[in-house]
């Protein structure tokens, strides 16, 4: 008897590329995982960013865009993260001021939005670690990979019912990340020091 893995493919379109997945680059996952990934079903946190050749009047430059991050569920269906097909930089422009992303179900053809959210980052460089900048993310906004899926960690550890009451659940693991990453650079050393 034979255990079956199944998996499925999620493939960058349109001049995408993707650049980290559940923290990791996606160049330490497969040669080409910056256009394709082999994902087992589950939920991901996937970041990706438009980077190719448009026109500018009669001549052709690269456009990147800023990275995005994508909570994105995959099941057995292979899956395309798209954009339109930009042919003119002015196209890119009007795009990405107010981007909406598009998922393909390549065996159903049908088509859903997922949010997107631009990873913040300023200056020349503030994405040569994408990495750490995909982690800073991930601490400001208290999200970390439990059984290796991104979690909210306020959803899985403070509940809030009708009345407005908090009641704290969970592990005192799960517990103490939340409050990890809630504390400041100081407090994270002065908590590794004592």
């Amino acid at each position: 008897m034979s255990s079956v893995t199944m998996s499925a493919e999620l493939s960058a379109e349109n001049g995408l590329e993707f650049l980290v997945v559940n923290g990791d680059n996606v160049k330490k996952i497969s040669s080409e995982g910056d256009r394709k990934l082999e994902l087992k079903p589950g939920s991901y946190q996937v970041v990706a960013r438009f980077d190719d050749e448009v026109k500018r009047g009669s001549k052709n430059r690269i456009f990147t865009s800023k990275p995005y991050v994508f909570d994105i569920e995959v099941e057995d269906d292979d899956l395309a993260l798209t954009v339109p097909d930009f042919r003119f930089e002015s196209q890119a422009d009007a795009f990405f001021r107010d981007p909406e992303w598009k998922v393909e179900n390549l065996s159903s053809g049908k088509v859903y939005t997922v949010e997107g959210e631009k990873l913040s980052g300023s200056g020349f460089g503030s994405y040569s670690n994408i990495e750490e900048a995909v982690a800073k993310y991930n601490q400001e906004n208290g999200i970390v990979f439990e059984g290796g899926s991104p979690q909210d960690l306020e959803e899985l550890v403070v509940a809030i019912d009708d009345k407005g009451n908090v009641d704290i659940k969970g592990d005192t693991m799960t517990q103490l990340k939340l409050w990890y990453t809630k504390a400041t650079t100081e407090e994270k050393k002065a908590f590794k020091r004592g």
